[in-house]
């Protein structure tokens, strides 16, 4: 398969749509960024405030379950505009983010205007997740013999399932090399999608007029699908978490009062989950 970022690009904007709503939560640094997209980037895309509940749990808990690896090797795949590098990378984490030139460009830009020191654990590398050289690109700054994470929250809900494999295949590799975990709340089922447009009215919709690439065709059909599909690339899946694990934690319930059932039932529906590669 011919791997062109130009066929990807168009993804990008969603970055800046999950960047919104992360702006009525406690998160470090959500404001600040989204305050440069607003003065740098084309915003006029469809914005859900109440999407924050959605965000924040599904940043949280995949801080939650890095932080239970006990590892601090990183690497965040199509991260987007998200703070984490930034705030891990002060932890002593050596944390690598990568994302399409574009995205990359912007995140560096955004970087040195709200932290004069970036720390010099963290890298933006500009790379396509369905590269393998790219993932090279990124492997020079680990440290052999010592496990990495990987992380994604988004982009695999925007591949079809020939892409989505490609992608696997190039985690896999990685991690058999290094070992470590691949944590990932991007394996979105269908009923997810659904309980999402009842909550975020014509969501879904609105997100297919910036990308064509969000074909409910290329969701999973449930958990079992997931298990199978990653398990024939030689992934076994040893932890599965609803978003609802972190209801309490939520800084956006009560900024913006607007918990409702529909909502709730995306907690519900929305997962991450740990991989590792079998034994």
């Amino acid at each position: 398969m011919s791997i062109k970022d130009k066929d990807y690009e168009q993804i990008s904007p969603t970055a800046i749509v999950t960047a919104y709503p992360r702006i009525f939560t406690d998160i470090p640094y959500e404001k600040e960024i989204y305050s440069w997209l607003e003065s740098h980037c084309d915003t006029e895309v469809a914005l859900y405030k109440n999407m924050a509940p959605e965000m924040e749990a599904r940043y949280k808990l995949v801080n939650k379950l890095l932080d239970k690896s006990n590892i601090k090797q990183v690497l965040e795949l199509a991260s987007g505009y998200s703070s984490r590098g930034l705030i891990y990378s002060k932890k002593g984490y050596n944390y690598v983010e990568m994302d399409l030139e574009n995205v990359s460009e912007n995140k560096i830009k955004i970087l040195k205007s709200i932290e004069k020191n970036i720390p010099n654990s963290l890298k933006v590398i500009k790379g396509n997740a369905l590269r393998k050289k790219d993932f090279i690109k990124c492997e020079k700054y680990f440290k052999s013999g010592e496990p990495i994470a990987i992380l994604n929250e988004g982009l695999l809900r925007y591949l079809t399932f020939d892409e989505k494999r490609i992608f696997a295949e190039n985690i896999w590799a990685l991690l058999s090399k290094h070992g470590g975990v691949w944590i990932t709340s991007d394996v979105t089922p269908k009923k997810f999608i659904k309980s999402q447009d009842n909550a975020l009215r014509n969501f879904n919709k609105n997100v297919s007029n910036i990308t064509s690439r969000n074909n409910l065709n290329d969701r999973f059909e449930d958990i079992n699908h997931v298990k199978n599909f990653f398990g024939n690339i030689g992934f076994e899946i040893v932890e599965v978490h609803k978003f609802s694990e972190v209801k309490s934690e939520l800084f956006s319930i009560n900024e913006l009062n607007i918990m409702d059932d529909k909502i709730e039932q995306t907690l519900e529906d929305a997962i991450v989950v740990v991989m590792k590669i079998k034994k």
